[in-house]
């Protein structure tokens, strides 16, 4: 159904355009490829967080309408119709999922590691619904890798477009095991290396600008982060020439 959806002309389209686009612009605008590489090896958190401060305000007018020539927003809506009860999203970011929570979830916990994220999350109006509407709702200043939760705390763990932006992704996404119930859900929406070599390439040769400009590694391997982290995947979709990874995945209780 939803690569059905996806498969609507205006979304090819606008995926199309959105990856022409942006590799034009990234080559024309491209810093020394020598002083990026240098950027991106000593990358750290307190550099992403650092870089996420400083374009938290701007952040969600910038990439709104990437999302939606993308169909980024259909998939957020999809992805989240299988949350249900207790729900942690990680990497929660400015929030750009919570006009999408079902009815289902009646307790929210949002963690970010960058302050200044959280601070606009908190100023969204969706926010203030679900303060309103939810038993209870949360929000933390947290990193991912060290989740201070007691084990299986919660029925959903929630991620999109984290594991890029993280110092130990595989580590993140075991201590989302660890806080997902055994018979919860893991759901994940990612980018990262491509189905095809020529852009997966394309990907490695711009990560440090990329890197520079938005705390984040576009071209990490998310399938084996995934598969290291010993996740049970259930099901798994990739979309915009396999760079986008839609996976619900399930905690193996092997950690």
């Amino acid at each position: 159904m939803l690569k059905a959806a996806l498969k609507r002309p205006s979304f090819l389209f606008g995926g199309a355009v959105v990856y022409i686009g942006a590799s034009t612009v990234t080559y024309l605008t491209l810093y020394k490829p020598k002083t990026a590489d240098d950027f991106l090896l000593q990358l750290d958190n307190a550099k992403r967080r650092h870089i996420f401060n400083e374009n938290a305000v701007k952040y969600d007018k910038a990439i709104d309408l990437d999302e939606k020539l993308m169909g980024i927003s259909l998939m957020r809506r999809y992805l989240l119709r299988s949350c249900s009860e207790n729900v942690l999203e990680v990497a929660a970011g400015t929030g750009r999922n919570l006009g999408y929570y079902p009815r289902s979830v009646k307790q929210l916990t949002l963690i970010d590691f960058s302050d200044g994220m959280v601070e606009q999350l908190k100023k969204k109006y969706e926010f203030e619904q679900i303060v309103s509407t939810m038993d209870q709702c949360d929000c933390h200043v947290m990193r991912a890798e060290e989740l201070q939760f007691p084990d299986q705390s919660f029925d959903t763990v929630i991620d999109t477009f984290g594991l890029c932006s993280m110092d130990d992704a595989k580590s993140a996404l075991r201590e989302m095991q660890r806080v997902c119930r055994k018979d919860g859900k893991i759901l994940l929406l990612e980018h990262g290396q491509s189905h095809y070599k020529w852009l997966s390439s394309l990907l490695d040769k711009f990560a440090g600008v990329h890197a520079k400009a938005w705390g984040c590694q576009w071209n990490r391997d998310i399938l084996a982060l995934v598969r290291d982290a010993e996740l049970e995947i259930e099901d798994i979709k990739r979309f915009h020439f396999g760079t986008t990874y839609y996976i619900v995945a399930r905690p193996t209780r092997m950690i």
